[in-house]
């Protein structure tokens, strides 16, 4: 009898076990603001300042219109695993492309929304005012490494991002070109995404993102 309890004690912390690790493993995500009426805050977005859906001129769907100076992060109590892939949308609105300051956006050690972030963590930085220019690094692994990017041609057309992640390694993908695969992450690290909003936009010029999505790798 004791054999048959201990054998069914067993049973049943491994299936809760295997629950468990399920649903740890289960992080597929995907936010595209349709749900969400113009001029309404998200509720799977935090930040420091304003969120605000937006429909932007010229462009199909919903997106969220960034501040300049806010940092924005996902709703999501739990760290992201040490493999996955991370896409997204920008939409930087311009008459040019060199009005908008620079861009960043990663992931970092917490979640909290307190304060504006600029190249924290693993980052990626977009240098709109350089044209051309794009940031990748860490710089608590005192990496940072310097590389190319048509970023003017972007300008009023959707950019395409891809953050491939396994382990201490990432990928990044602007537009499915591969513009690094380096180690940026700590081992152990929590990983939260954020992106900021540029220092200070001129002429008018927005930024936009949309079509958030998570999946495992």
């Amino acid at each position: 009898m004791k054999k048959y309890f201990l054998i069914t004690g067993l049973v049943i912390v491994f299936s809760s076990l295997a629950v468990f690790r399920a649903a740890a493993q289960n992080i597929d995500f995907s936010e595209d603001f349709s749900k969400y009426q113009i001029g309404a805050t998200p509720r799977s977005i935090k930040t420091n300042g304003a969120a605000t859906i937006a429909r932007p001129a010229g462009q199909e769907g919903k997106w969220l219109s960034l501040q300049d100076n806010i940092t924005y992060k996902l709703n999501r109590p739990a760290s992201l695993p040490k493999s996955f892939i991370f896409e997204f949308d920008i939409l930087a609105q311009a008459e040019q492309i060199k009005d908008m300051s620079p861009i960043s956006f990663g992931f970092v050690k917490d979640n909290a929304a307190r304060e504006y972030i600029s190249n924290g963590g693993a980052f990626v930085q977009l240098h709109y005012y350089d044209a051309d220019a794009v940031n990748i690094g860490n710089y608590d692994l005192s990496k940072e490494a310097n590389t190319k990017f048509d970023l003017s041609a972007t300008a009023n057309r959707p950019l395409h991002v891809k953050l491939v992640v396994s382990g201490t390694q990432m990928a990044v993908y602007l537009d499915n070109t591969k513009l690094s695969d380096t180690i940026l992450f700590q081992a152990g690290s929590a990983r939260y995404f954020y992106i900021s909003g540029p220092n200070q936009s001129e002429n008018g010029a927005k930024l936009f993102i949309s079509n958030l999505k998570i999946a495992g790798s």
